[in-house]
């Protein structure tokens, strides 16, 4: 074939698999609108979808441009019936393909992988099919509106595909209801304007990548001779290193900040406690300027022994709470010696119980559940976290580790002494994990399976929204299916689909449960992870076979039920302070009365009605308290502003009609005090 006639083909090549990749895209754009976990919002839609038609066209464009190689080297006449030809064939062998690898409940990552190729492969050849047709009517008028018009139907019978009446949202209850703190609702022309705006953004950033590529290409054609084309390799990889090394200062300065943020007090939490029971009193072994912002909030909130006697209407202690900040000392074993060294100067061991609160990545500890253990226990006790990061959960993801060793080394220390003690003496040993926390917890029984926390002189433990990438709960989980509700076991462990399935046990099971890791059949953080960008879950199996809070009607798909679990993941913790819901990744509703059944803490029902009502008043407390004193410590031309704010916010939380005045405000604050 002579280079002109090449050239030519070369470029109908690219136009017929650029329609390819339109349908292809639009195909996907309209597919994204399906429902997942939890409700999304205009700019959530839109993302998705952008992001979605980027990925399918660049596929689709791509596979094509290899496919209609091969047509145009077939010895026919006509390039149209070849380029049929190819297509057709393979969209027929990756059909096949994709029905002989057909789904299987706990299959290998081989067969979901060759299944993935088959379905995207063939999808990009049914959309050359769709391009060849359209191809037929080149050079006639009618050809550019056809294209046009087959790209918009594509689309719309995508999206027809998702609005048949039968897609539900996981969140989403009988009674019509919601299961999730804050539901939203998209505007679809916003969505669909938002979305054109995501992907010709998605696109553009594509394309400077390769204008990049093309640059270093000449550059190193001009230093090692030869032409550009000679160069694509070193010319991809310094586009690649240049895009990665951008994106890693951008991510490096946005960590510092965060750093920071986590690391600094807030005004409200200044003034060092003067409790000996809690750290960083004077009579503590870790001064209070080492504290992080998340430590100080926490220690400061300690009970006092005069509101827990009041609240349960019984004598009461002052509780112990100890923390082992990142900053207290340089490295894990030190850290853990210094928490350890805490137990011992409070007497810790004297305790009814102690407890473990493995916190988030941000250094967060759970205070409903540390409360109602305190509240309880009468005040009988000690509670205790060590930090490995004050980042978000979401950048603290190589912080684990670090966490899981910190963790095994404070247990290895607490589980030594009290093996040490009389078996009469020794304090109830309890464990919590939230979120992050429950990997970092979890990870230390790798490899002892279920006799891990028993092994470790651990009594019973609470875990709440475990991440689906933590390899001690997928041990346990086994080969069981997500559509069958499971039963307690191995052992003393539970590990529930959703919150139903643990409302839903019999008492005297329950009564059998020690370890128990709750989850909320909504929470992604439970379900998200790497393979949902090739792999189908469990949990969007068959319809009938799903488990609670998963999405009714949907089916899954690569690439954008990745983006839309995300989405899910961001949205799942939207908490009103002082409103107790639960759904997504939130638990305070569940977690109260699960402290009390599995660590075995005795309440009547009224004593349980009178903590759940307190807790709600000292979480909107502390809000606003913390709020309200940094909006004081503003300078002096923004404090109005920032105090406005407040009281706007305070105003929604409360369910006012507008602004409250500071009267409201400080009475409000006042449920921090004893009661």
């Amino acid at each position: 074939m002579d280079p002109v006639t090449d050239a030519a083909n070369q470029t109908k090549t690219l136009d017929v698999s650029a329609r390819a990749g339109a349908l292809l895209a639009a195909y996907s754009a309209g597919s994204s609108t399906q429902p997942n976990l939890l409700t999304r919002g205009t700019l959530d839609q839109a993302l998705i979808t952008g992001a979605a038609t980027v990925v399918a066209y660049g596929w689709g464009i791509s596979t094509h441009s290899f496919l209609r190689s091969i047509a145009n080297r077939l010895p026919m006449r006509s390039e149209i019936a070849s380029g049929l030809l190819v297509d057709a064939a393979t969209a027929a062998a990756g059909y096949g393909a994709y029905r002989a690898l057909s789904y299987r409940r706990n299959e290998s990552w081989r067969r979901a992988l060759g299944r993935l190729v088959a379905q995207s492969t063939a999808a990009a050849a049914t959309a050359g099919v769709g391009a060849d047709v359209l191809e037929v009517g080149k050079g006639r008028s009618i050809n550019r509106v056809a294209a046009i018009g087959a790209t918009v139907a594509t689309g719309l019978g995508a999206w027809a595909r998702t609005k048949s009446g039968r897609a539900q949202v996981g969140s989403l209850l009988p009674d019509g209801t919601y299961f999730e703190d804050t539901t939203r609702s998209i505007d679809s022309a916003k969505a669909t304007g938002l979305a054109a705006v995501a992907a010709l953004s998605i696109y553009g950033l594509s394309n400077l990548e390769s204008s990049l590529s093309t640059t270093f290409s000449k550059a190193a054609a001009k230093v090692m001779g030869g032409y550009p084309d000679d160069h694509r390799t070193l010319g991809r990889v310094g586009a690649t290193a240049t895009s990665y090394g951008l994106a890693w200062l951008a991510l490096s300065a946005v960590v510092a900040k965060l750093q920071q943020a986590g690391s600094e007090v807030e005004t409200a939490n200044i003034t060092q406690p003067s409790l000996p029971e809690v750290t960083g009193s004077p009579a503590s072994g870790i001064p209070w300027d080492v504290q992080s912002r998340e430590g100080t909030r926490w220690l400061s909130a300690v009970l006092l022994a005069g509101h827990i006697q009041d609240v349960m209407k019984e004598p009461a202690k002052q509780p112990i709470r100890v923390y082992a900040s990142l900053d207290c000392a340089p490295t894990e074993e030190e850290r853990a010696d210094l928490l350890i060294q805490e137990l011992d100067r409070t007497n810790a061991w004297d305790r009814d119980a102690i407890a473990l609160f493995s916190p988030t990545g941000s250094g967060y500890v759970n205070y409903v559940a540390c409360e109602t253990y305190e509240y309880l226990s009468r005040g009988n006790c000690a509670s205790m976290a060590i930090e490995y990061s004050v980042l978000p959960s979401a950048l603290s993801l190589t912080r684990t580790g670090l966490g899981t060793r910190q963790t095994r080394l404070v247990v290895d220390r607490i589980t030594e002494r009290l093996l040490q003690m009389p078996e009469d003496k020794r304090p109830k040993f309890y464990l919590f994990g939230e979120s992050l926390g429950c990997k970092v917890s979890q990870e230390m029984f790798t490899g002892a399976s279920n006799a891990g926390p028993r092994g470790a002189a651990i009594d019973a433990a609470v875990w709440v929204g475990t991440p689906a990438f933590t390899n001690w709960r997928k041990t346990l989980w086994g080969d069981r299916s997500e559509g069958v509700a499971p039963q307690v076991g191995p052992d003393d462990i539970y590990l529930p689909r959703a919150i139903h399935d643990w409302h839903a046990l019999d008492t005297a099971d329950k009564e059998n449960v020690d370890y128990l890791l709750l989850q909320n059949g909504d929470d992604p953080i439970p379900k998200f992870e790497a393979p949902l960008l090739w792999r189908q879950p469990d949990w969007l199996g068959a319809d009938d076979e799903r488990p609670p809070g998963a999405p009714r009607g949907t089916h899954w798909q690569p690439v954008t039920t990745f983006l839309a679990t995300f989405t899910d993941m961001l949205n799942a913790l939207t908490p009103t302070p002082g409103t107790f819901q639960e759904g997504g990744h939130d638990y305070r509703v569940e977690i109260p009365e699960a402290i009390r059944r599995v660590w075995r803490l005795p309440a009547t029902e009224e004593q349980m009605a009178r903590v759940n009502a307190v807790l709600r008043t000292r979480e909107l407390a502390w809000e606003v308290k913390r709020d309200w004193d940094s909006a004081g410590a503003k300078p002096e031309d923004k404090r109005n502003e920032a105090r406005d704010k407040v009281r706007d916010e305070v105003g929604r939380w409360v369910g006012a009609d507008g602004p409250v005045d500071d009267e409201t405000i400080q009475l409000i604050i006042k449920g921090t005090e004893p009661v």
